[in-house]
C-alpha cells in the first residue's frame, strides 16, 4: 500500500513542479487541487496505519517521508522540465491530467460501489466532474 501510495505521491509532485514551470496560474490551480487530494489521501493513509496498528511515531516518520517525496519530487518536475517546449510541457500536462484524473476517479468509484448508490450521489459527482472542467 505505501509503495503505491509514493508512487502516486511522487507523480502528483511532478505534475505540480511542471504546472509551475509551465505558468503561475497553472501551478496554483493543481497546487489546490492536489492539496485537497492529499489532505484526503494523508488522512486515509494515517488511518489504515492506525487500523493495522502501527505505532503513532512510526507513522508519522511514514507520513512525513511520503511528504518529503512530494517535495522533490515537485522540485525534480519544475527543475528538469522546466526547459521543455510550449507543445511538450502541454502534452506533458495532458498526460499527467489525465492520468490524475483516471487515478482519483477510479479510486472514487470503487469505494462509492461499497455503499448503496443513489441518484444524488451520481448527480452530485457529475455535477463537480463538469464544475472542474470549467
Amino acid at each position: 500500500m505505501l509503495a503505491a501510495i509514493g508512487v502516486d505521491i511522487f507523480i502528483d509532485g511532478l505534475l505540480l513542479g511542471i504546472g509551475f514551470s509551465a505558468g503561475g496560474t497553472e501551478g496554483m490551480l493543481l497546487a489546490v487541487a492536489l492539496s485537497i487530494e492529499l489532505l484526503s489521501l494523508g488522512m486515509a493513509t494515517a488511518s489504515e496505519l492506525a487500523d493495522n496498528e502501527v505505532a503513532r511515531k512510526k507513522s508519522v516518520v511514514i507520513i512525513m517521508l511520503l511528504a518529503g517525496l512530494f517535495f522533490i519530487s515537485a522540485v525534480l518536475g519544475a527543475t528538469l522540465l522546466h526547459s521543455l517546449s510550449d507543445s511538450a510541457m502541454e502534452l506533458v500536462l495532458s498526460f499527467g491530467l489525465s492520468a490524475l484524473l483516471f487515478l482519483v476517479t477510479e479510486e472514487l468509484l470503487i469505494e462509492a460501489h461499497e455503499e448503496e448508490e443513489s441518484v444524488w450521489h451520481t448527480g452530485i459527482f457529475s455535477g463537480d466532474f463538469y464544475c472542474s472542467l470549467f
